[in-house]
């Protein structure tokens, strides 16, 4: 940290306490403005919206039972912003700044509140002590954020979940963050770019995604071959293939369905279809998808499909049905 006289880091020009030290000591009054509000707002939702924030618990069930505390504190931040009640009104957040008798202060606070959206941001900058650079993965502008409560400990390229407040003096995260290492990023966009139209469907895939149980999206640079089976019992096919030692589960696919990576030597100068990586000296030529009632085998070399296509077919037998003309296309 520099001493109160010396230059910001910023590189502003400006002595650090008339720069970046007087915005962090107005940050954490605007915050602590917030939580005696958030105290008043958890109140109001006890006393007069108890069914509302029930019925919203029921759907972030599973969310609150994986993620632990954060899972807890970001669960109950989408119920207050982003729950449609039964009713067909607005949140609960948003409802309370509909209160008679809000002074203009608690007003401002909760309305920035309101506007926070569940955001997923690469970390692009940070300077230790002073702030943390990120940047919205959807697009958008970057914000500047104060390094404390946790940020301080983010570094650059890792993923952040979390809701903005720009009706701060600086953004800051509202509630509990998430952080994800930087080698999940592909993951990350490949599944916000499925998510569906529905804001508060989508913040919930969001606080629901795990990155490490998901399959690495396919390169595009790579020249694919597939051919694809329809099944009739999905979980019998995926029982089968995770007794197999020849193919490993990689977890949930993207949006939807299963994965299984084929690995090989590294050095039988096979295509490398480049999304995942079990131990050194190994390699994915070949990815089996799941999914909706059909499996569709994708490799990078024709000869190989050919090859994994029929094992899987006497692997499978009585759960796909032989395909042979489709193969020798």
């Amino acid at each position: 940290m520099p001493s109160r006289n010396e230059r910001c880091p910023c590189g502003s020009g400006s002595k650090y306490k008339r720069c970046c030290l007087k915005r962090l000591e107005a940050v954490a009054r605007e915050l602590r403005e917030r939580d005696a509000l958030m105290g008043d707002v958890i109140a109001w939702v006890r006393d007069e919206r108890q069914q509302e924030l029930k019925e919203a618990s029921a759907e972030t069930t599973l969310i609150r039972l994986l993620g632990g505390l954060t899972g807890r504190n970001m669960s109950l931040v989408w119920a207050l912003n982003d729950y449609v009640p039964a009713d067909g009104g607005p949140p609960l957040m948003m409802r309370y700044t509909e209160r008679p008798g809000l002074d203009p202060s608690s007003y401002e606070i909760a309305r920035g509140l309101t506007e926070a959206r569940l955001e997923v941001y690469r970390v692009s900058a940070v300077v230790p002590g002073l702030w943390v650079e990120i940047e919205p993965l959807a697009g958008g502008r970057s914000l500047r954020l104060p390094a404390q409560d946790g940020l301080e400990r983010l570094q650059t390229g890792e993923i952040l979940v979390a809701r903005m407040v720009t009706a701060t003096t600086m953004p800051t995260p509202w509630g509990v963050c998430a952080r994800f290492a930087a080698d999940s990023e592909r993951r990350w966009r490949a599944r916000m770019a499925a998510l569906p139209a529905d804001p508060a469907r989508a913040a919930l895939i969001v606080l629901g995604f795990q990155p490490e149980d998901a399959a690495e999206p396919l390169p595009d640079r790579l020249q694919l071959h597939s051919v694809a089976w329809r099944v009739d019992d999905d979980d019998a096919v995926c029982e089968t293939l995770e007794a197999e030692d020849s193919w490993e589960c990689i977890g949930q696919a993207i949006p939807s369905g299963w994965a299984f990576s084929r690995p090989d030597d590294a050095a039988s100068e096979t295509l490398d279809l480049g999304g995942w990586r079990k131990v050194d000296g190994e390699i994915e030529i070949a990815r089996l998808i799941v999914c909706e009632r059909e499996m569709t085998l994708v490799s990078a070399d024709h000869q190989t499909m050919i090859e994994l296509a029929a094992l899987l077919e006497e692997s499978l037998r009585g759960l796909i049905a032989s395909r042979p003309g489709a193969l020798a296309a």
